[in-house]
């Protein structure tokens, strides 16, 4: 960015970020629900926080050809996974014991792991290869609205278009969105809350353009944000339906919600007002995901990832 953000941008950063979210952790969850796609995700994270570490093991499994295999794979109590997702312990072993049971991931004495077979079996690919096109549609929606010209790029692109880094975007948003989790934690509440509470925002606005983030360069208040008769109230089994998670406990979350005046209840559903959004909180939260969105995008394009996208983008309008 060759200038301060724009409140408007980062408004819209951050809806499309949380759109990007849920869709990703609705998708890794083995059609089971978003919070199993946040257990699957921290557990293969820290499985693999090693290569993660090192530029060189990055580079030499980065494609889906190239599966880590499982010596370069630690274990990671679930204790350590409740704790980075801030679930209960009890909560959390069980939804591992019934992962294990779908064959997902694998206990060991030292801890749960998911091995290399299933993450290199179709099913598997399938869905990295719709994780890369979900972050890569991201970046360009990300780029339309302004974000990122000061990101440096690669004079050449560092891999074959025709077998793409699609591991290594994994990695990589994988971690961003662990720390959205964490951002959630900080500022909204226990994960599965948070959750709840950004599908909510989400469900409100998903129908707005990309260019309506309310004022420009209106101060952090209810006034700058887009007015409330533009958001579409939702109903809790709405969000259950989309979520994957029961009726009754989305009921019982948004009640919590309703009671901390994080949303309010209208005719036709609940909503999450200009007045809510513009908390101290709830504004951190999104300067907070401006910042890791940054940090994605310009490890992306130091590995040359985003130089690729732009020549293949460049080249469809070439043969236009």
């Amino acid at each position: 960015m060759s200038g301060p953000v724009s409140h408007s941008t980062i408004r819209v950063a951050a809806r499309l970020a949380i759109g990007f979210t849920l869709d990703l952790v609705k998708m890794l969850g083995f059609g089971r629900d978003v919070v199993d796609g946040l257990l699957i995700t921290a557990i293969s994270q820290a499985n693999v926080a090693q290569i993660s570490r090192s530029r060189e093991l990055q580079l030499a499994y980065a494609t889906l050809d190239q599966a880590p295999p499982d010596e370069l794979r630690r274990p990671v109590s679930v204790s350590a996974t409740a704790n980075s997702l801030r679930l209960p312990f009890e909560t959390t072993r069980r939804r591992v014991a019934s992962l294990a049971e779908l064959g997902a991931i694998r206990t060991t004495p030292r801890g749960v792991i998911i091995p290399t077979a299933p993450l290199s079996s179709p099913f598997y690919r399938f869905v990295a290869e719709g994780h890369y096109n979900l972050v890569r549609a991201l970046y360009f929606r990300l780029r339309a609205i302004g974000m990122f010209e000061d990101l440096p790029r690669a004079a050449v692109p560092a891999f074959d278009p025709e077998t793409p880094p699609v591991r290594l975007v994994v990695r990589m948003s994988s971690d961003y969105v662990l720390r959205l989790a964490e951002t959630i934690g900080a500022h909204i509440g226990d994960v599965v809350t948070g959750v709840i509470l950004l599908d909510l925002f989400h469900a409100n606005t998903e129908h707005l353009s990309d260019n309506e983030g309310g004022a420009a360069d209106a101060e952090w208040t209810e006034q700058g944000f887009v007015p409330d008769d533009q958001r579409r109230a939702v109903r809790t089994a709405a969000i259950a339906q989309r979520l994957g998670i029961a009726p009754e406990t989305v009921r019982r979350h948004m009640q919590r919600l309703a009671k901390q005046d994080l949303c309010e209840r209208k005719e036709d559903g609940y909503i999450v007002s200009a007045r809510i959004l513009a908390r101290p909180g709830i504004v951190q939260f999104m300067l907070d995901n401006q910042s890791h969105m940054h940090r994605l995008f310009a490890s992306l394009a130091d590995f040359g990832v985003l130089s690729e996208w732009e020549r293949e983008v460049q080249a469809l309008r070439g043969a236009a």
